[in-house]
């Protein structure tokens, strides 16, 4: 009976295993009620408890043939019941298998190869009987762990383990140190010694050590600080030495801080890192690599992202253009000393949506192949004119429709012949004065005005900016193009138009020649309002003043008309049919009432004829001003387009360069934190 009241015990705490706080001393083996005996789950249990202290590792198994989940599932088990450590949890349900690896002499010992391999052997060696089954399970584990212990320090098989000890296959950085410190257990050891190699290579190729810790918490300190100060405390940074108390500071490198207790990361940068490592290229590229995979719990993925933009961030930053919010940058040069040429391109690309950069390095050996990096990966716009300057050379092209319609072959050889010269002389402060200057009239210039040398500049810009008025009021662009030597006018719109040269959605061309005129239109909302019968009559106004030679009275023309085909709205018939029968079915009903209360009278030949003896006395009267003039005055307040920041920027939290801050060991760290 005694018996059978111990079953019935252990069947009930095995149906609600989820629910079970913390693990019964001694009980590693948890199973489905039906597949053990009370003798025998007792026998296993024995033998992995004897494990657990002869060699200071847990080993757990479970068989929940209901639970759907188990990867997620498997987390919620060994926080429930594991007390050791280290620990290995195998998992089963009804249709796969999961390990899970605590603490680095399990994942040392028992990693993903070690369970595939001989643990997975011995298990399936075994059939029709759960209780052998199982103990092949843990002696192989038990045999694993033998053998690691005679192969390593730090453990012995009296179950001594040093479980802070960092494990033999993770890799050091250049003093030494581990670039890998995973307290919290994400990584399979095989990920782990991967990844730890990647970043040692990293952190030798470059000479900045690469870092990555896991942590279960803070300590009460902001993961700021506390990345900060493992970084200073234990000694990391390629090329520091140690001061009087045993401390770095100041070293090169980074460092990616994880704590799981509240799903904190912070990455502390120092020494060539901060330089390397700037606040845009943190917060808009490194993070958005690495970020979305911690975010899925996706650590291995995440931490692999981390490392290939921390590659991509340095090798940019030898090459001498660090990946920056800034459009000029000249190395050397201080933040102060590039503001005003960074401001002035930030301000034309806030107008009129062209970027312009310049770039120049000692370090670049290619700046074509420069140049062609930073296009892909690092314009702020879609549009862009960009100059790369290295000691071999230059080079400067032209990036999206806008720009590229903009910057024609003919401008970008007048802009090399102007700049050159300066370049040549090493003068970089008059070479980026002329280059703004050129890039920003060009950009500036609408360009739907093509008339020549028939108009003067003067006429022309203004020409332009009537145009530039009337699309922005109504989004239809309209184009004058004007060539004596045309055959055909109409050709020329259709060309013109068909050229990739007008970037609008709907635009009215026209095209003109000595003799006469034509319209080429595209868009819906540009086709309905120039009809052909608006076309016409716009080109009979605009054909005398071309035939007279008078380009600036046909633009006149073109424009006025022009203006009057965009202001047009169509009558609605229908609605204004509705509208009158309203109007007057409304205004009879009043107007009847009052005259029904109305006394018929002859005609009288005077306006005192009409009023009633005695109705009516003056008591006063007086002059009264019934109509006044009045005025309104606008207050103008002027304010910054920058929208916050500096001066004349675009509104960006983004400044250039590195924000920094002092460690608590008097360390100089710069970088960014949040939560994941």
């Amino acid at each position: 009976m005694k018996r059978l009241l111990s079953v019935l015990l252990i069947a009930l705490l095995l149906i609600f295993p989820v629910l079970t706080a913390q693990a019964e001393d001694g009980q590693y083996v948890y199973v489905d009620p039906d597949i053990l005996t009370a003798e025998e789950l007792e026998n296993v249990n024995t033998r992995a408890a004897e494990i657990a202290e002869s060699r200071g590792v847990g080993v757990y198994y479970f068989y929940y043939s209901d639970v759907e989940d188990l990867p997620s599932y498997i987390m919620e088990f060994a926080e429930a019941h594991v007390v050791e450590e280290n620990a290995l949890v195998f998992g089963f349900n009804a249709n796969y298998r999961y390990a899970l690896q605590i603490g680095p002499i399990a994942e040392a010992a028992l990693n993903d190869d070690a369970v595939d391999g001989p643990i997975m052997d011995a298990y399936r060696s075994v059939t029709g009987d759960p209780e052998r089954k199982l103990l092949a399970f843990l002696n192989a584990a038990d045999d694993l762990l033998g053998a690691y212990y005679e192969t390593h320090g730090g453990a012995n098989a009296s179950g001594e383990a040093d479980t802070e000890a960092v494990p033999g296959y993770i890799a050091l950085t250049d003093g030494g140190k581990p670039t890998l410190v995973d307290r919290e257990h994400l990584l399979s050891s095989s990920e782990a010694e991967a990844l730890s190699k990647r970043l040692a290579e990293i952190g030798s190729e470059y000479k900045c050590d690469v870092v990555i810790v896991t942590v279960p918490s803070l300590d009460g300190k902001t993961s700021e600080a506390y990345a900060d100060d493992y970084f200073d405390y234990n000694g990391y940074g390629y090329g520091a030495k140690p001061n009087g108390e045993g401390t770095t500071i100041n070293g090169d490198g980074v460092l990616l801080l994880i704590s799981m207790e509240d799903r904190d990361f912070a990455i502390s940068t120092s020494g060539y890192a901060i330089k390397a490592f700037t606040d845009y290229g943190i917060q808009t590229y490194l993070e958005d690599l690495f970020l979305p995979y911690l975010s899925n719990n996706d650590f291995s993925g995440g931490f692999n992202a981390f490392a290939d933009g921390c590659e991509s961030l340095l090798k940019t930053a030898r090459e001498g253009i660090p990946y920056d919010y800034r459009r000029v940058f000249v190395e050397g040069w201080t933040d102060q000393r590039l503001l005003p040429f960074n401001d002035r391109a930030e301000s034309v690309a806030n107008r009129y949506g062209i970027g312009i950069y310049y770039l120049e390095s000692s370090a670049l050996t290619d700046a074509d192949a420069f140049g062609d990096t930073f296009i892909r990966s690092r314009l702020l716009e879609g549009n862009a004119i960009v100059l790369v300057k290295g000691p071999n050379g230059h080079s400067m092209q032209a990036v999206g429709s806008a720009a590229y319609a903009k910057f024609t072959t003919e401008k970008l050889v007048a802009i090399r012949d102007a700049v050159d010269p300066y370049l040549n002389a090493g003068d970089t402060n008059g070479a980026l004065t002329v280059y703004l200057d050129m890039c920003s009239e060009i950009i500036s210039d609408y360009g739907h005005v093509l008339v020549g040398n028939a108009l003067t500049d003067t006429q022309r810009r203004s020409a332009n900016e009537q145009l530039r008025a009337l699309y922005a009021e109504h989004g239809i662009a309209l184009y004058f193009l004007y060539d004596e030597t045309a055959q055909d006018p109409e050709a020329l719109a259709k060309s013109f138009l068909d050229s990739g040269t007008v970037l609008e959605a709907n635009a009215a061309v026209l095209g003109a020649n000595a003799s006469g005129s034509a319209v080429a239109v595209r868009g819906d909302l540009a086709s309905y309002k120039f009809s052909n019968r608006r076309i016409a009559k716009l080109t009979k106004e605009v054909d005398p003043y071309l035939q007279a030679n008078n380009i600036a009275g046909a633009f006149d023309a073109f424009t006025a008309r022009g203006e009057t085909v965009l202001n047009w709205r169509p009558v609605n018939w229908l609605t204004l049919a509705i509208a009158s029968i309203a109007g007057l079915f409304i205004g009879f009903i009043p107007a009847n009432a009052l005259k029904r209360q109305l006394t018929s009278v002859g005609a009288q030949t005077s306006a005192e004829a009409y009023m009633e003896p005695a109705s009516f006395a003056m008591t006063q009267n007086a002059n009264v001003l019934l109509g006044t003039r009045t005025s309104r005055t606008v207050h103008v307040v002027q304010q910054s387009s920058s929208g916050g920041g500096r001066s004349g920027g675009g509104g960006s939290s983004f400044h250039g360069g590195s924000s920094t801050h002092h460690s608590s060991s008097g360390g100089t760290h710069g970088g960014h934190s949040g939560k994941f």
